[in-house]
């Protein structure tokens, strides 16, 4: 018997229901697994942002005491002069830091070029003139190697740099590129520099070894480092988003292995405990500072753990320290870092707390990581963790989701994803594992949207049946609609929240009595034509055309959630483009149009409303009587777009609305307030600064306190000397500071016309 005789039929919900999301979610994971070791530039981008997000969430947090900053901030380079400053200031700063008795100085600063003073230069040439004449004497010459070095600033700041407490200087190696092992040739310049690994073990076995090096190295004068007590490199290497988030704890260069400022920093403070790195074929196998063992990938780099924005450290200001107005035993016992914060020195970085932080503050954060233990680091097993979880994330999709319902579907994967989010979290909170983020959530998603895709394929062939059924008894466009939207077959009216729009021109009846009917008609087929079709673009429904003005629903007869927003933006439109059209009409000769347009969202009835004989479809209700009333309040506070407190809850986080007044329309006893829409949001700067005193004065207004709110309106006036509103409400509380109002006073204003 042929193999394929033998062959079970599969019967449905049999094994090809199962096989089809075992097979679709084992695709899915290997892609994920492929993503997670490839590490393509897009999918880090936003595991660098979700990385970002939990410092966010997380919030500051306060440091150490043991780290302060002094820092050549704004206000010092205003007092003292533009950078770099002279020897003679960076020597004079030392010494008063060191006078306020700190424990360590580490300098963000590097002094790598000479500085000839006019006075140095005039004795050096004295010097070689004298000599060349013969008449260098010993007591000549000992009297000008005296001035030459009270001349040379050079070597006064190698004296400040000498004498206690000890100071930590900082070098910049040029060329850290890519990872690649160490070169062994050595370097002459390195054997000045400090910050070398006391101790570096290597296991058996190694290798090319996957290392940052350096091509060069930008240091300090000879006589300054050799006072110093130790140095180290401040490189800081960005992410490939510019976000700064690891610090390589470990550059090799000339055949040796160098350390960064900050953790040579926090040798000296911890009394000069050894610095040991231990090297494997992999790579970094280990880093201690003494007894301590730095959490530290195999390139060498320590995950920073961010504790807040700038701002974060104690900071003194150079300006002041100078002055000596800094408080005694401000940097007693301290380890500080001398570093510039001021934004035109250009120090600054991308962290995940700020795009403008300097470098000093995160010097500060190593250190202060270093010195208290706050690591950042992976989970236990690192990568093969994360490969893990994929592939359980995976499994346990294939196995649940085709068993639950649309759903229950989406909401098991939303919930699966939100709850690895959270544990996600937690764990970087209570742990500090900083673990990934997006991979588990792309191999959620992927099975997800493969489990429904088969589902919706399977609904669609079932749609087909359908169609093909009942297109032998009705339209074939009838039955589309039927399975689209079954819940059109339902007749009569019902209650719904709507966005309601009308629209009317301005000073119409005085324009009709200046046209023949025929020009009349043909300037309304122009205004109404692309004013209903912006509506429509707009997801809206046109009611009905009243004369010169528009009835428009937003919601209806399909719901929408942001009806009242695109109301808005309709609105907005239609103003823009009845200017453009102004523009257009006034160069033929025609009158130029200005339309007041007013929303309002509530509750009304919507649908086939009307008699036996004649029905249509529309909305009534109070709601929609009060759009009327905003639509010609328009005329009287010179607005073109006016929205009720109603609407404006819903979109004012979507446009730019300012508060026109508290009113009372003919017909309600309920005060109402009432905005303008000024534009989409959000708001510019200048825009939203004065919004926000706009609002101030109005509830300092209708508390009654009068002279205040004029205060605050007056100093807004400058940033919109034009603005109606502003003088309307100055108007006011003038009036109510000549003749105050009586006890029943509420700031309503009556409209006793329609």
């Amino acid at each position: 018997m042929p193999a394929s005789s033998s062959r079970p039929v599969s019967a449905p919900g049999g094994s090809s229901r199962v096989r089809g999301p075992v097979l679709l979610s084992l695709g899915v994971t290997l892609a994920v697994l492929v993503l997670a070791l490839v590490r393509f530039p897009l999918t880090e981008f936003f595991e660098y942002k979700f990385a970002d997000l939990k410092f966010r969430f997380r919030g500051p947090e306060a440091p150490g005491p043991e780290v302060i900053i002094v820092a050549v901030d704004d206000a010092s380079l205003k007092r003292l002069g533009r950078w770099p400053w002279s020897r003679e200031v960076i020597a004079g700063l030392i010494s008063r830091i060191k006078a306020a008795g700190p424990r360590v100085v580490a300098a963000d600063i590097i002094f790598a070029e000479r500085q000839e003073t006019a006075g140095l230069a005039a004795l050096r040439r004295l010097e070689q003139g004298l000599e060349q004449a013969g008449l260098a004497t010993p007591p000549v010459a000992r009297l000008l190697a005296r001035e030459v070095e009270r001349a040379d600033v050079d070597r006064r700041l190698a004296r400040e740099i000498g004498a206690p407490p000890p100071t930590i200087l900082g070098f910049f190696f040029t060329g850290v590129g890519g990872t690649r092992g160490p070169g062994a040739a050595p370097a002459p310049e390195a054997e000045a520099l400090g910050g070398r690994y006391a101790a570096v073990r290597r296991l058996e076995g190694s290798v090319r070894l996957p290392l940052l090096a350096a091509e060069g190295v930008e240091s300090n004068l000879p006589e300054l480092q050799a006072q110093a007590a130790g140095s180290g490199y401040f490189n800081m290497i960005p992410d490939a988003d510019g976000g700064v988030r690891w610090l390589p704890l470990v550059i090799a260069y000339g055949g040796d292995f160098f350390a960064p400022l900050a953790l040579v920093a926090c040798q000296q403070f911890r009394g000069g405990e050894p610095l040991t790195l231990t090297l494997s074929p992999g790579g970094v196998e280990e880093i201690r500072l003494g007894p301590t063992t730095l959490p530290v990938d195999r390139f060498g780099r320590l995950l920073i753990n961010y504790l807040g924005p700038p701002g974060t450290f104690p900071v003194v200001s150079a300006a002041d320290l100078l002055e000596g107005s800094v408080p005694p035993g401000r940097l007693a016992d301290r380890l500080v870092l001398l570093g510039a914060t001021a934004v035109g020195i250009y120090d600054l970085r991308v962290t995940p707390f700020s795009a403008l932080t300097p470098g000093v503050e995160i010097q500060a954060t190593v250190v202060d990581n270093l010195l208290r233990g706050r690591f950042l680091g992976a989970p236990p097993g690192g990568r093969l963790f994360l490969l893990g979880l994929i592939v359980t994330l995976g499994a346990a999709g294939a196995a649940c989701l085709p068993r639950l319902g649309a759903v229950a579907g989406f909401l098991g994967a939303a919930g699966l994803a939100l709850g690895y989010v959270a544990a996600n979290y937690l764990a970087f909170r209570s742990w500090g594992w900083q673990m990934e983020v997006l991979y588990p959530l792309l191999e959620i998603g992927g099975v997800y949207i493969g489990v429904t895709v088969q589902r919706f394929l399977a609904a669609e062939r079932a749609r087909s049946q359908l169609k093909q059924a009942f297109q032998s008894y009705v339209a074939p466009a009838v039955v589309e609609e039927i399975i689209r939207h079954p819940e059109k077959l339902k007749l009569g009216g019902e209650r719904r929240e709507l966005s309601i729009l009308f629209c009317d021109i301005r000073g119409f009846t005085t324009l009709a009595e200046t046209l023949e009917p025929e020009e009349l008609a043909a300037v309304l087929h122009d205004f109404l034509t692309p004013m209903s079709e912006l509506i429509v673009q707009h997801g809206g429904t046109l009611d009905k055309y009243m004369g010169d003005a528009i009835m428009a629903l937003f919601g209806a007869p399909l719901p929408q959630e942001d009806h009242a927003l695109r109301a808005c933006r309709a609105a907005l439109a239609m103003v823009a483009e009845l200017t453009r059209l102004d523009r257009t009409w006034l160069s033929r000769g025609r009158p130029s149009l200005a339309v007041g347009i007013g929303i309002n969202t509530g509750p009304v009835a919507v649908g086939n409303l009307g008699s036996d004989r004649l029905f249509d479809y529309t909305a009534v209700g109070d709601h929609v009587n009060l759009a009327s009333r905003l639509e010609g309040l328009n005329k009287y506070y010179g607005t073109a777009i006016l929205v009720s407190e109603f609407t404006a809850a819903r979109v004012k986080e979507a446009v730019v609305l300012q508060e026109v007044d508290l009113v009372r329309v003919k017909g309600k006893t309920r005060p109402l307030r009432i905005y303008e829409v000024l534009g989409s949001g959000p708001a510019a700067p200048e825009c939203a600064r004065f919004l926000a005193g706009y609002e101030e004065g109005l509830q300092l207004y209708r508390a009654g306190r009068f002279a205040e709110a004029r205060a605050v309106w007056e100093a807004l006036l400058p940033l919109d000397p034009h603005n109606r509103h502003l003088k309307r409400f100055l108007a006011r509380v003038e009036s109510c500071l000549r003749q105050p109002p009586g006890p029943g006073w509420d700031g309503v204003a009556e409209m006793t016309e329609k």
